[in-house]
């Protein structure tokens, strides 16, 4: 990804900082087709960023048949990571009723990767919902930069060392992905990668990208998709017979 469509991003960027400042608690955009015949996704973006990210991959997951796409919106500088977790297995929770799909998908770029990693950690009920994590140049053993940015969320992204998660274990029930790209000048390689043999992540690397373009990289968003309907169809023998019998819900 070139240099200046990093700079773009991170103008982008700019232009949505002064809501984020002024935006109170968790809320959340949902797009609803009038049938859904994929599991729902919930999107979580990243420190001081905003839905406004995912365009280009809930377009894409759209078109694919994804029709219950949930994205979350929350101030980074002044919300406790713990709230935003439990925001996301509430509205995870929510889906799978309104739906009535056996599984979710929860998909989250930098700081929202670990906010994933903690909803799952500390709601197990989802944990055994969830078809596939995605995390997209995520810290998982931190950020440099974190150091000086402010707020609580911030705080775990600090750099440190491997995961820690007491429900780690647990994690094998659910598909992980992580995303990464060798171009990220925010979160190192090394970090950005899921290693943790508890998990069982598969790597994914999408090369060249900056940590703010790689969430609207055609690869990344092409693959995202590909692997979520992938797991779906191949997740376990179990998860296939729900999905078959699955009747989409009209919202």
């Amino acid at each position: 990804m070139s240099t200046l469509a990093e700079l773009r991003a991170v103008g982008s960027a700019a232009k949505q900082l002064p809501s984020a400042l002024l935006r109170r608690g968790c809320q959340s955009l949902h797009a609803v087709a009038e049938r859904n015949s994929r599991y729902p996704v919930l999107l979580i973006h990243g420190y001081a960023g905003s839905e406004s990210v995912w365009a280009p991959a809930r377009q894409a997951l759209s078109d694919a048949g994804f029709g219950h796409i949930v994205s979350l919106n929350y101030n980074s500088f002044a919300t406790d990571p713990v709230d935003v977790s439990a925001e996301v297995a509430r509205l995870a929770h929510d889906a799978l009723r309104t739906t009535g799909a056996p599984r979710v998908h929860l998909v989250g770029h930098s700081l929202g990767g670990l906010i994933v990693r903690h909803a799952l950690s500390t709601d197990t009920g989802l944990t055994d919902r969830t078809c596939t994590a995605v995390t997209i140049a995520s810290p998982h053993r931190g950020a440099p930069l974190a150091r000086i940015a402010p707020g609580r969320c911030a705080r775990i992204m600090h750099p440190r060392g491997s995961s820690r998660d007491s429900h780690a274990a647990s994690m094998r029930r659910v598909r992980w992905l992580a995303y990464y790209s060798d171009g990220d000048r925010v979160v190192p390689t090394t970090s950005a990668r899921l290693d943790d043999l508890r998990y069982g992540a598969t790597n994914l690397l999408i090369p060249g990208c900056g940590h703010l373009t790689i969430c609207r990289d055609a690869r990344l968003i092409r693959s995202l998709v590909n692997e979520l309907i992938r797991t779906e169809t191949s997740f376990a023998p179990a998860a296939q017979a729900a999905a078959a019998a699955f009747l989409p819900v009209a919202a």
